[in-house]
């Protein structure tokens, strides 16, 4: 499988960034965007939109030219255009002339109008390499790369498709499909409940008048659980209140200092002794937003 990668240098002009970096002859770090063409397209594609939209495009492409525009744009593909973007090639950059509703939604970020060049960002002279080489040889191009605009997903995959106004190719256009890899809050999960910390999320109440130990607890990841004996499934603790009377009454913790509130962050931290093994646990309770964050950490056994 041949994948091309392209380094990240938003000061590279459009001509220097005409020559991918192989992936045999580079390492992976600094890289933007990494793109597959040809038969590898099918393999790479995980999305069924993505991967309907380059195989339409290849049962309306002739071995002379690349599929029209009308094929792609037309009234019967008003649906798929709601996810697509199109861009119009003007000597070696692009306009972008379509952004679909559901496109813009995904992105956060209108690009209409825009010239592809004057988008800021790491990844532009690397986009103008790949879409110009997909119109050079009129064939499609895979991407998966890192998002500088969603401020909910890190990763998408997108399919780049070559198109041409007419048979005499007077204009030609690339239009894109584009779907998130992953999701930020997926992957918040998994590092939460993973952490070697203990840590525990509550919402805080709302209205001054009302305590900490009324906060309704949300999470809590594994490793707290382990140090406080608490079941491997379900919720038991319902509120902060809970929390304390389970550390005290349950799992049998003796508090053995407060060092107070700090006055730049408003955390506040406290030791305990764990357990008849003498176990020492410090406990940082972090105020963030309207959520308090309780980290468990293990200091070890102690004299």
């Amino acid at each position: 499988m041949t994948v091309t990668l392209y380094r990240s240098n938003p000061k590279l002009a459009v001509a220097s960034a005409s020559r991918p970096i192989r992936a045999d002859k580079a390492s992976l770090s600094g890289s933007d965007i990494q793109t597959w063409s040809g038969a590898d397209i099918a393999h790479v594609c995980r999305s069924p939109i993505l991967r309907n939209r380059y195989e339409y495009w290849q049962k309306l492409a002739r071995k002379d030219r690349a599929p029209l525009l009308k094929d792609l744009y037309g009234s019967e593909e008003e649906a798929r255009l709601e996810e697509s973007m199109l861009l119009l090639q003007q000597g070696s950059d692009f306009i972008y002339v379509h952004q679909g509703a559901q496109s813009v939604e995904k992105y956060g970020k209108i690009f209409r109008g825009l010239m592809l060049s004057t988008i800021e960002g790491g990844m532009t002279a690397s986009f103008l390499n790949l879409y110009n080489g997909a119109l050079r040889d009129m064939q499609p191009r895979y991407v998966q790369f890192k998002t500088e605009f969603s401020a909910r997903h890190v990763r998408w995959e997108r399919v780049a498709l070559p198109l041409v106004s007419d048979d005499q190719q007077q204009a030609k256009f690339i239009m894109t499909y584009s779907e998130p890899l992953d999701d930020k809050l997926d992957i918040l999960t998994a590092t939460f409940d993973r952490s070697p910390i203990g840590m525990i999320a509550a919402a805080r109440p709302v209205g001054h008048e009302r305590s900490l130990d009324e906060a309704e607890v949300l999470l809590v990841n594994t490793r707290a659980r382990t140090l406080l004996r608490l079941p491997p499934a379900g919720l038991m603790l319902s509120t902060i209140a809970d929390l304390r009377k389970w550390i005290r009454e349950v799992a049998g913790w003796s508090q053995l200092g407060d060092t107070g509130t700090s006055p730049s962050n408003c955390r506040s931290t406290l030791s305990f002794r764990a357990g008849s093994d003498g176990r020492r646990v410090t406990v940082v309770v972090e105020p963030i937003d309207h959520f308090v964050i309780y980290h468990f950490i293990d200091g070890g056994t102690g004299g």
